[in-house]
């Protein structure tokens, strides 16, 4: 099976050039883009889907699910009413969120540990195959 650009590059201990391979994928779907075969409604949703965030929040602060949130109203009248018909009716339900929630958040605090022990793995096994490589070279 071949193995594209970027993983001979890692297997090969060479640095990958991200931007000469994002360059070149773009020039491709330009080419093919002018040639007419991907239509524009695609592309646009496709940039929209893979857009990546400057400021990606660590899964870490995104873990802990909330099972209240503050409650406001800006209806200037009847708004103190709405706030207060909410907050009754959390109470009366608190029973019955809270126990989902603490299930909801034991399993997304389990699978942030297994996701840093893979991280951890992988590290281990790269460290290795780096080490291997550079006792076959040296």
């Amino acid at each position: 099976m071949p193995l594209c650009y970027a993983a001979r590059a890692v297997l090969q201990e060479e640095r990958v050039d991200v931007a000469a391979l994002v360059a070149e994928v773009e020039a491709e779907v330009a080419r093919r883009r002018a040639a007419g075969e991907y239509p524009e409604e695609l592309l646009l949703r496709l940039r929209a889907e893979f857009a990546v965030e400057d400021e990606v929040e660590p899964p870490e602060a995104l873990a802990i699910v909330e099972s209240s949130r503050p409650l406001r109203s800006a209806r200037p009248v009847v708004g103190p009413a709405v706030v207060f018909g909410k907050r009754a009716l959390r109470r009366l339900l608190s029973w019955y969120v809270h126990p989902a929630v603490h299930d909801q958040n034991r399993f997304n605090l389990a699978l942030l540990r297994e996701l840093r022990s893979l991280e951890a793995r992988l590290d281990r096994l790269e460290r290795s195959v780096r080490d291997d490589g550079d006792e076959a070279h040296g």
